[in-house]
Order: structure tokens, then sequence, then C-alpha cells
């Protein structure tokens, strides 16, 4: 726990402090969060690269409504008038996107882009002008399954920030961190959407399939909570996580830590086959481990030849947590002001 005391504002730089000296709790959390991201997503489109394009859009999307409040600061930014705001924009060219402009923003390789294009116009996610630009297709039939997966997003959001909160000893609750998110839901959602775009474009660049980032999550999340529960392991951190990762000594590793197919495939909804198929691709990337008795994976960080593609390098944790901590510093920052305000008026 940080020392007690009260703060007027929360910076990036300790959050990422926070993140560092508390990583095998606080990152665990984190990368739950992402896992429920990215999973809700690829259950939709069955591909992560068709969901990171859509993100594309929704960005985009979320950047035009802030820009209304440019001419009117009343305007109206909420979750609960996302809808009406979306269907404004409809003849606002500046949600549109030519393919470029979806390489540039996610990474993924032109015809790789091309193809996920034709295949989200062809369900009705997108749309295309006469201008050959492509837009999001919010139809009236998938508004409910949108509307869960936000509420879902905001909530996995709130519980993260909500912890983060505790150990700077602001007692800010979950259902407060949930309200202000859905208030200024276009502001916060173009700016974590932006963190979403970077940290996926990042491993599109060292992997090229980002799929096998959930993937690793599945055995990432529950390593890293058997490390923090296991009081011999306690101090562990980013500098030395790799001296024990991916050691066959039963001291590190148990049933805990590692998975199967076919739980992957419960969690993820990716299918059983596929699962199999990447993760053999995982282990030849040497990100995973394969033991061969139990026919169980869980993370290898043993290998200095292969350690530079792994989620939990210093290089890759640094770049992950300083994407996302200026995010996670505005949104607490809004709160505490909030919260400053309301004791002014009593």
């Amino acid at each position: 726990m940080l020392n007690k005391k009260k703060f007027n504002k929360v910076d990036p730089e300790q959050i990422s402090k926070l993140l560092y000296s508390h990583f095998s709790n606080l990152m665990a959390q984190f990368y739950e969060m992402q896992s429920q991201f990215l999973t809700s997503r690829y259950k939709i489109h069955q591909s992560l690269e068709s969901a990171n394009i859509i993100v594309c859009f929704a960005k985009s999307a979320h950047l035009s409504i802030i820009r209304k409040r440019e001419k009117s600061l009343d305007h109206d930014i909420s979750l609960n008038n996302f809808l009406t705001n979306l269907k404004s924009l409809k003849n606002d060219d500046s949600i549109n996107h030519k393919i470029v402009s979806i390489v540039n923003s996610t990474g993924i390789p032109k015809e790789t882009v091309r193809r996920k294009l034709k295949k989200l116009l062809a369900k009705n996610f997108i749309g295309i002008n006469s201008h050959k630009e492509y837009y999001w297709n919010l139809s009236e039939e998938r508004i409910d399954s949108f509307m869960k997966i936000v509420t879902s997003d905001i909530k996995g959001l709130a519980k993260f920030i909500s912890n983060i909160c505790k150990f700077f000893d602001l007692y800010l609750t979950q259902k407060d961190i949930e309200k202000e998110i859905e208030n200024q839901f276009s502001f916060y959602f173009y700016h974590f959407l932006s963190c979403e775009l970077a940290w996926l474009k990042m491993w599109q660049k060292k992997i090229k399939d980002i799929d096998l980032i959930l993937i690793s999550l599945q055995t990432l999340i529950p390593t890293l909570q058997y490390y923090d529960g296991n009081q011999n392991l306690k101090k562990l951190g980013i500098e030395n996580l790799y001296t024990v990762v991916g050691k066959t000594n039963k001291q590190y590793i148990s049933s805990n830590t590692s998975i199967s197919a076919a739980s992957v495939s419960d969690i993820t909804g990716i299918p059983r086959a596929t699962c199999i198929r990447k993760l053999e691709k995982l282990v030849k990337y040497g990100m995973l481990t394969r033991e061969e008795n139990t026919k169980r994976y869980y993370v290898n960080q043993s290998s200095h030849l292969t350690r530079s593609k792994h989620i939990i390098t210093k290089e890759n944790v640094s770049f992950t947590i300083s994407i996302f901590c200026e995010f996670f510093s505005t949104v607490t920052n809004a709160l505490i002001n909030q919260k400053k305000i309301s004791n002014l008026k009593t």
C-alpha cells in the first residue's frame, strides 16, 4: 500500500509505478480486463483483426461526437445519447475510412484489411459510399448486443480503476466510476479505444496474428494470480519474473498455471481445433511450453532466445503500461475533481 495521504491529482507516472510495484496482482487484473474486451469481440466476428477494424470505426465516431462539444458545450455525449449521436453522423465524412487509414491505425496488412472489409461488408457490419470509403453500420438488430458489450467494457474498466484507487486511499466506488464513464461516454471511449488500437498494433507488428494474444492471456492470467497468492513468490516483478516462469520445477508450475485447448476454447469462443493449432504456434514462438504428460500449456519465459515476443517482457509491459496509464489517470482525476466540487457545495 502506498503511503496514505490526500492526492490532489494522480499522475500517469504514479499509476505506472503502482502497476510495477504490484505487478502480479494488478497486471493480472489488467489482463483479465483485456481478455474480456477481446473475447466479447472475437465471439461476434470470429477474428480479432475484423474486430479491430470495427474498433477503428468506433473510435472515429466517438471523436466526431466529441467535436460537437466545440460548437455546444452542453452537448450530451453520454451512453444514453450515443445512438442518437451516432445517427446524427450519417453524412459526416470524418467517420469514413479508406483502406490505407485502417492499415495505418491497426498495422494489419493491406490485403488482409481488404479481405476483412469485404466480409464485414457482406455481413452488414459496415457500409461503403460512392467514394469507396467505408463507414460503420450499427444496424438495429445489433444494438442490444452492442450495448451489452459496452456495458461489460465499462464494468471491467471501472472495476480495475477502483482497485487502483484503493492503493491511493481514494475511495471511489466502482459505481461512481461506471457513472462517470457512462455520463461522458464518447470522451472516455475515444481515448480507451485509442489505447486498445495502439496496444493491438504493437502485437500485430510483433507476431502478425493477434488472436494469439487472446490465447496467451488465458495462460498468463492464472500464472500471475498463482504467483500473487504464493507467499514465496510475492516479490516477483517484471525484472525477475522470467527467472521462474516456464521453469519445470514443481515449485513454480501447477495445474493452476496451465491451460488446455478445451479450456481456452470454452473461455474465448475460439474453436477447439483452431486453439490447438494456435497453441502449437505459440509453442514454436517460444511463448508457451507444452507439458507432454498432461498436454497442457503454460507460459514460457525461461528462454533468453525467444523472450522478445513474450507478453511480459520488460519492453512489452512498459509499452502497455505507458499506453493505458494516461487514460486511467484521466478518469481518476475527473472523479477527484467531482468529489472536491461536491465537498465544497456541502
